[in-house]
């Protein structure tokens, strides 16, 4: 399969920045946290490599992390439940 020339091309980089802006004001609220240096010595060097701002980076570790907490608060609160039931079969 032959490649298309795209040397042609360019980016507008004015316009990308102005769209990158637009979505990442949505829903943000501007906070300040404290966070220990080692925490931030180990999330710069990622946010390096991924290239994604550390800030946003940030955002989504936390994010991550909150859904992740809540699956798995949610699955202990169904097996409790289930655990209750066969208790309950076993008793009778």
């Amino acid at each position: 399969m032959k490649h298309p020339n795209l040397s042609h091309l360019s980016i507008d980089r004015v316009a990308t920045n102005k769209i990158r802006r637009a979505l990442s004001k949505n829903n943000r609220v501007t906070i300040t946290v404290n966070l220990d240096s080692d925490s931030l010595k180990a999330l710069k060097p990622l946010s390096r490599n991924t290239g994604i701002p550390y800030q946003r980076l940030l955002n989504t570790l936390l994010t991550t992390n909150v859904t992740q907490q809540e699956s798995i608060q949610s699955r202990l609160n169904r097996l409790e439940q289930e655990l209750r039931k066969i208790k309950r079969h076993v008793a009778a």
